[in-house]
């Protein structure tokens, strides 16, 4: 660049930066305005603006670690910008490669001084901003790989480069163990990308020829290097990729489950799978199982959560299956998709459908235009194809998982600079590959089909006489099949439409004739019908061949029938039109003759029931392909019994009525809904257990090498049989007590979900069943099986608690839990008495003793422990089942939960912990909307503060979050109100002002009973005190607080204020350094003295800091000075007490101080402490004659 352009764009640079730091608060927009500036003027970044950057920088990090100003507060919004700022103008110089002039010169420096506030800064990530320290953590995974690049790049023996690359390897040490620790969603995101780099560049490529594409890989680094050794940096990609994984969140590991951190870490494992193929049938499977168990359980997650997780993972692993050179893992990601399902799969799946249609009649017309042109025809059984790559080229595209993130962490190959990582250029029409593999992928989905066609077994070959014999008979009985066929057809156009004579005006002997008269043509006609039937199943056995099948088209049911005509549904129609016809006239002759009518068991009307019995035989063999015939029957039927016994009067379970029509369409019903729901249940189960069997199932065979029992795999919603829904929806009357048929497939852990997802859509559809319907769905909410339980609870809890039954199902799920209670007491005074009984063995003493007996003591303890462990496992397994239909409801009623807490105060402690671990995942899946359930909290009964406590630890157990001030304000009104300890404000601290912490610290501090577990409370709210987070800093700073612990009110809780400054003194934060620093004593210290009322806890402080972390003398004895010139004598004598007693501890040093104390005040030390007043007295008889004048009275 020219000087004047240089020396213009300078200028330009400097009035920017003035005009965006002067703002209050800085310009975020001018400061982004001023790095795109410096990055078009590279060398301006070299010269004068690193400084400017390290230095805003630099600020924040003495501001906040309590080297500079304390007033952390006020500059938050004032130093933050300019740091951000700083640290990606820093990025952004030492992350591109300098020129080569000041490659060994300046660049160093610049890279030395990038690394060392690196390194401050996250040796303090609790008490800086969370934008600097993800600022921070960004730019070193963008310097990882470049400073392995320079060091294998570069042929020098300058130390200067072993020294970075040594300082950098151990803050990337720092930010592994980060991952490990952070509970912030947003710094784990950057984290995961740092996780990404690692994992990326520290293992090889598919192939070895790839190396060469510039990226780092493992390939590319030396096997002897005079620093760098291959193998810890192997051992770090693969450590990398581990964590990669563990980070998802799940059931046992509930830290952090954050969407926007989930979805993260699931795109760089996609990411990863693309760069690092060798690793996708593992990184896949792990992910896939993961998914696998989240989705199966419904309070891990929210509903909201499990559907972007859900459609995060589907689109990913679609446009990593869509790459073009995806190679033999292609056919783990189609299973994988087939499993997950998804509207973007079926789409895509039916686009390469209409397109291969599409080219397949492009290449018809290429024939018809070219007909000398040899087009290759590709046919359905083409062998799959993998294209190989070209030479040079990997075996698999430099992209990106899609729907991820621009910045990777792993700039991309020069090939796609400015090109957008997530998109790909269209192929073209003629693209041969792209077409293979469209065809491929229709084949895979016809590959089960094609086995079973496989395994069929070949007919055998006959001779040419057999099959000249063969096609005459079978010739023989095509025609007499059309003559049978021909005659029942005309008989059914000869029945005549049916008219109901003038029963009125007859004779009662005319009337009865009429009704035998069409009682005797049901006869007959049923008769024929059953010929029809069984001629049809003979000529099916002796015409039916490959050939003629192909020939006529015909359609095979299941039981044998063609379906080829309709004369043999029409002839059944007619059939039942007929015994409809029967029970009309029948009807009409009981009217005119005001008679009752008798259809018991010695009537004819036996014989009208078994007429028709085989067409429900031929209905019940086949209920899914006889589906539409029974609807029309039933409805024949139905049609029958509204005109004949509208009100339903004639029950078959009475005298007489037992062969009424009404009876008729009532054992239709049941025996064809029994016949339907047994079809749907084997139906569900045999896509249950597929997977299993194919040995495609790899959590089912994990299970089975652990022994377990292997539960089968439950379809999705959408996939579900409709078939018994259907027959509920459209059957024209169903009593409600069918119902109870679906009560197997509850049962059954295959068929668990068609009969919650049956029963779920059905109440909603046919209002009168819902009673019933509700009944089984409630019952079933305390199933064992996990899978019925959960599906009969998603059903229940939408009619609640707006629904007409919302009384009635909270009556059921609060008398199971009420139940629940009764029987874990039981079993929990069942279990003290079975551990009692172990102890109360006698054994027999051996010879040696007392130590056979303590072995014998031992025994029985570990005996003990066993017992009681199984019984505390089967009550709080018996909690789960009958708690989660409350649990559920109080999502929507939070008010459910009173009873929880009514039932809770009086149960054994055995009972109490479980109920408390089983609340947890409600809980805390309202952390984000709190108001739902302080009004429970507020008002729980006595007794059951335990329950309210881990409430309140559960809504607050994310440390990365401040608390709810609704919460915070509502748990502080309830303590003032109540009277209640400081428990409650544990976890609250960090959601309080300042103020408000240091009125509140006395009660804290005075949990402290010199037992462990206040202890650890009391570290925890310290902890939180003194922790920043996201745009917003600690409620107090280290030295605020240790000031706090001396405050009055604090010191007013004696021996607890003295155990509250010891456990603050031993507290350290996450990268092991003490948060009682040299600085933060020495702050306190000085603030503290200068006090009007000194407190007497402040020599006890010193004294602890001087002893148990070694401090110096002279801080200690620089205070005692200070309490002399103010005069401690003339204080409280609480702190005079404490100043003789650190006078004494602290002598020799403190014997100077004797000059300084006026005799009186000297005389009264010396009187409060005769050892002290010895050693005054040897020390003054050392003085010179004329300096032991004023103390003579110490020798009388």
């Amino acid at each position: 660049m020219e000087p004047e352009n240089e020396a213009r764009a300078l200028e330009q640079a400097e009035a920017l930066y003035s005009e965006a730091v002067h703002e209050t608060p800085p310009n975020r927009t001018k400061l982004d305005n001023l790095v795109d500036l410096l990055c078009d003027h590279p060398q301006l970044l070299y010269k004068t603006f690193f400084t400017k950057a390290h230095e805003a920088a630099s600020i924040v990090v003495d501001v906040w670690h309590g080297t500079g100003d304390m007033n952390a507060d006020d500059n938050l919004s004032i130093l933050t910008p300019p740091a951000a700022w700083g640290w990606t103008v820093m990025e952004e110089t030492i992350c591109h490669p300098p020129p080569p002039e000041i490659l060994e010169t300046r660049y160093p420096q610049l890279a030395k001084q990038f690394l060392e506030l690196a390194g401050r800064t996250l040796d303090h990530t609790d008490s800086t901003p969370g934008l600097i320290v993800r600022r921070a953590v960004q730019s070193l995974t963008r310097f990882w790989p470049e400073i392995i690049n320079a060091c294998i790049s570069l042929k020098t023996t300058n130390p200067v480069w072993k020294e970075l690359y040594e300082a950098t390897l151990r803050l990337a040490g720092v930010l592994s163990l980060m991952t490990e620790r952070s509970d912030d969603p947003a710094l784990q995101m950057h984290l995961v990308k740092f996780l990404e780099t690692e994992a990326t560049i520290f293992t090889s490529l598919p192939k070895p020829v790839a190396s060469q594409r510039g990226t780092l890989n493992l390939d590319m680094l030396p096997d002897k290097h005079a620093y760098i050794v291959k193998a810890d940096l192997a051992r770090r990609g693969e450590l990398a990729r581990q964590q990669l994984v563990r980070l998802l969140p799940s059931s046992d590991h509930m830290r952090l489950c954050n969407t926007s951190f989930i979805t993260a870490i699931i795109n760089s494992i996609v990411y990863l799978m693309n760069l690092r193929p060798q690793f996708c049938q593992e990184l896949l499977e792990r992910l896939t199982n993961w998914y696998a168990v989240i989705n199966s359980s419904e309070q891990t997650m929210t509903h909201l959560q499990l559907v972007i997780i859900s459609k995060t993972l589907r689109i990913a692993l679609l446009h990593l299956y869509t790459r073009r050179y995806m190679g033999a893992y292609s056919e783990v990601l189609e299973h994988t998709l087939d499993t997950l399902g998804g509207p973007e799969w079926i789409r895509w799946q039916e686009q390469q459908t209409r397109e291969r249609e599409r080219r397949q009649r492009q290449r018809a017309r290429e024939r018809e235009l070219a007909p000398r042109q040899q087009v290759p025809d590709e046919g359905p059984h083409t062998a799959r194809w993998v294209p190989a790559p070209e030479e040079g080229q990997e075996e698999l595209a430099y992209q990106p998982a899609p729907g991820a993130d621009a910045d990777f962490g792993v700039p991309p190959p020069p090939d796609m600079a400015g090109q957008k990582r997530s998109t790909r250029g269209d192929a073209a029409d003629d693209d041969e590959d792209e077409e293979k593999q469209m065809q491929l992928l229709e084949e895979s989905a016809k590959r089960v089909k094609l086995e079973e066609d496989k395994g069929a077994p070949a007919l055998p070959a006959l001779s040419p006489e057999e099959e000249q014999r063969r096609l005459e008979r079978q010739q023989k009985a095509l025609a007499d099949d059309k003559d049978i066929e021909a005659d029942m057809q005309a008989t059914l156009l000869a029945t005549k439409q049916f008219e109901l004579p003038a029963m009125d005006v007859m004779t009662p002997d005319m009337r009865q004739e009429h009704v035998m008269v069409a009682i005797r043509r049901v006869v007959d006609g049923s008769q024929k019908l059953r010929d029809f039937i069984e001629h049809k199943r003979i000529l099916q056995g002796a015409t039916t061949t490959p050939a003629a099948a192909g020939e006529q088209h015909t359609q095979v049911l299941p039981n044998g029938l063609s379906t080829n005509s309709k004369v043999l549904e029409d002839s059944m129609v007619m059939l039942v039109r007929l015994v409809s016809h029967c029970y009309i006239m029948a009807f009409e002759d009981c009217r005119a003759s005001g008679t009752a009518g008798n259809m018991g068991q010695s009537t004819q009307w036996n014989e009208m029931h078994k007429c028709v019995e085989r067409i429900l035989q031929t209905i019940i063999e086949a209920p899914r392909s006889q589906f539409g015939l029974a609807m029309v029957l039933l409805y024949e039927l139905w049609m029958s019994v509204v005109i004949t016994d509208p009100t339903l009067a004639r029950m078959p379970n009475q005298p007489g009525n037992e062969y009424t029509v009404l009876a008729l369409y009532l054992d239709w019903c049941e025996r064809i809904f029994d016949a339907v729901v047994k079809c749907s249940m084997e139906s569900a189960s045999t896509l249950a257990t597929v997977p299993a069997a194919g040995g495609a199932n790899p959590d089912a065979a994990a299970t089975e090498q652990n022994g377990a029992a292997v539960v089968p795999q439950q379809q999705p919603q959408s996939q579900l049989d409709e078939l018994i829904l259907n027959f509920i929806k459209e059957a024209p009357y169903l009593p409600s007590g069918y119902l109870s048929k679906l009560e197997e497939c509850l049962k059954s852990p295959s068929t668990a979900a068609l009969g919650c997802v049956t029963l779920e859509r059905a109440i909603e559809l046919r209002p009168p069943i819902f009673s019933a319907g509700l009944d089984i769905l409630l019952t079933y909410s305390v199933h064992p099986h996990r899978d019925t339980r959960v599906g009969c609870i998603r059903a229940v809890k939408k009619h609640y608690p707006n629904g007409e039954s919302a009384s009635r199902i909270a009556k059921a799920a609060t008398s199971y839990f009420s139940i629940a209670v009764e029987r874990a007491t039981k079993q929990c005074a069942e279990m003290e008495d079975s551990v009692a009984a172990v102890f109360a063995k006698v054994d027999e003493v051996p010879p040696n003793g007392e130590q056979a007996s303590a072995e014998g003591i031992e025994n029985r303890k570990a005996e003990a422990l066993a017992v009681r462990k199984e019984a505390e496992q089967a009550i709080e397994a018996g909690l789960v089942v009958h708690m989660e239909l409350l649990l559920a409801l109080s999502t929507k009623d939070s008010s459910l939960l009173n009873q929880v807490f009514k039932l809770y105060r009086a149960t054994p402690p055995s009972v109490q912990a479980a109920i408390r671990r089983i609340i947890t995942p409600l809980v805390k899946s309202m952390i984000n909307t709190p108001a739902k359930i302080i009004p429970v909290i507020t008002a729980f009964p006595a007794g059951a503060d335990t329950l309210a406590l881990r409430m309140i630890f559960l809504l607050c157990s994310d440390s990365t979050r401040v608390p709810p001030k609704e919460l915070v304000q509502a748990v502080l009104t309830m303590c003032d109100v109540r009277k209640l300890d400081g428990n409650f404000l544990v976890f609250l601290v960090n959601g309080m002002d300042r103020e408000e912490a240091l009125r509140r610290l006395p009660m804290i501090v005075g949990l402290l009973n010199g037992t462990e577990g206040p202890r650890g409370l009391v570290r925890e709210s310290f902890m939180r005190l003194t922790t920043s987070y996201l745009n917003r800093p600690s409620v107090l700073s280290p030295t605020q607080l240790l000031m706090g612990l001396h405050d009055r009110g604090v010191v007013a809780t004696g021996e607890s204020a003295v155990e509250a400054v010891a456990v603050y003194e031993s507290m350290a934060k996450s990268d092991g350094t003490p948060i009682f620093s040299t600085t933060v004593f020495d702050t306190a210290l000085k603030l503290l003295s200068e006090q009007e009322n000194v407190s007497p806890l402040i020599l006890r402080t010193a004294d602890a800091y001087y002893r148990r972390r070694n401090g110096p003398a002279g801080t200690v004895i620089k205070l005692l000075n200070t309490l002399i010139e103010r005069k401690v004598w003339q204080m409280d004598a609480g702190i005079m007490l404490e100043f003789v007693n650190s006078f004494k501890t602290m002598q020799p040093g403190t014997l100077a101080l004797v000059k300084s104390i006026p005799p009186d005040a000297l005389k009264m030390m010396v009187e409060m402490d005769a050892q002290l007043g010895a050693s005054i007295r040897e020390y003054v008889g050392k003085m010179p004659e004329p300096a032991r004048k004023p103390y003579k009275w110490l020798f009388k």
